[in-house]
């Protein structure tokens, strides 16, 4: 059984472009006592994945040269030669760029789709995924915001952004999200209700922080970094917090920039920041998960998702997900799914 693979064919400098990933053919293994072979159904799409294209040190090991992208997905299993999985089962975990692959005795990195869900099925790596996990983790372990105090979101209308407002809404705090153009402002304040919005893309963009944070700046749901989170370190109160999930501004340049010109401000106002990786919330996904669904279901919360259709679209959807940032949780559906599955 023959499959397709794009593999990193070199390690990006600068923006990453369709150039740094290759499309190889190759011949699926047989399938050994204990293996499952599996097809890829969706890829998550995350600012992440640029970040494991790089020779650094970071949390997971780079991606080598000549080996299958790394990413999350959902797959569905073909063929198995272990008990603990059967033909049709549902899993998400790391399923790599690639249309099938053979996992050798396979365990607990990959979790089961409950069969009943109700929800289009791209959304267990949306909003019920790491996606939503994340948003949670940085709001409701983090932050804590309390009723009234001011908290801003940047990179507000991503994947991640964008839960990250509507959960700390719903704490009764007054939200500034902070994104890149008109359409992407006026959906946060339109659908997620958000209390104001700076236009990072805005000429004046510095006069509208000013303007959206009178009484200054509590709590900080930092996803971009860069000149904006400069500003809003000038802009926080005493003692606020600020939950460092992601620098994206940086991950394209060759060298990630040395850090905020005034961050001796978090010392002079005794700021918490703690940086976070998704990885160590796992042992509270099932309570972030119960929630979000509840949200979900009640109507409190919702999804922007955008899926793109076709296995050949992962490089230019991950390529242009830096251009134009796709508003909220971007994947790729690599194969047909049934009505069941969409549902």
């Amino acid at each position: 059984m023959k499959t397709l693979q794009y593999v990193l064919a070199r390690r990006p400098k600068g923006p990453v472009t369709e150039k740094d990933f290759r499309l190889v053919e190759t011949v699926l293994p047989q399938l050994n006592d204990g293996d499952v072979e599996f097809e890829t159904l969706f890829v998550s799409i995350d600012p992440a994945i640029r970040g494991w294209l790089d020779d650094r040190p970071s949390y997971l090991p780079a991606v080598r040269i000549g080996a299958p992208v790394r990413a999350l997905g959902i797959a569905r299993v073909v063929s198995t030669r272990n008990r603990e999985f059967s033909p049709g089962d549902l899993v998400r975990g790391f399923v790599g760029w690639q249309e099938r692959f053979v996992a050798t005795a396979p365990g607990s990195e990959w979790e089961r789709i409950p069969e009943n869900s109700d929800v289009p099925l791209q959304r267990w790596l949306g909003i019920l995924g790491m996606t939503g996990l994340t948003a949670w983790a940085g709001i409701r372990d983090i932050l804590k915001p309390q009723v009234g105090q001011t908290v801003l979101v940047s990179g507000a209308s991503g994947a991640v952004g964008s839960i990250a407002v509507q959960l700390a809404k719903h704490a009764g705090a007054r939200v500034v999200g902070v994104a890149g153009g008109p359409e992407k402002c006026r959906m946060l304040l339109d659908d997620l209700g958000a209390d104001d919005v700076v236009d990072r893309k805005a000429k004046n963009w510095a006069e509208q922080l000013v303007a959206a944070t009178p009484d200054g700046i509590d709590r900080v749901f930092e996803n971009s970094g860069g000149p904006v989170f400069e500003a809003t370190i000038d802009r926080l109160n005493n003692h606020a917090h600020i939950a460092l999930c992601g620098l994206i501004d940086g991950y394209n340049l060759e060298q990630r920039p040395a850090g905020p010109r005034n961050f001796g401000l978090l010392l002079s106002k005794r700021t918490h920041v703690q940086g976070f990786i998704v990885l160590d919330y796992f042992n509270r996904a099932a309570k972030a998960q119960r929630e979000l669904s509840q949200g979900l279901r009640e109507g409190s919360l919702k999804e922007i998702d955008t899926v793109v259709h076709g296995f050949h679209e992962l490089p230019g959807a991950f390529v242009r997900s830096f251009e134009s940032g796709t508003p909220g949780k971007l994947v790729v559906e690599t194969a047909p799914v049934s009505m069941r599955e969409q549902s």
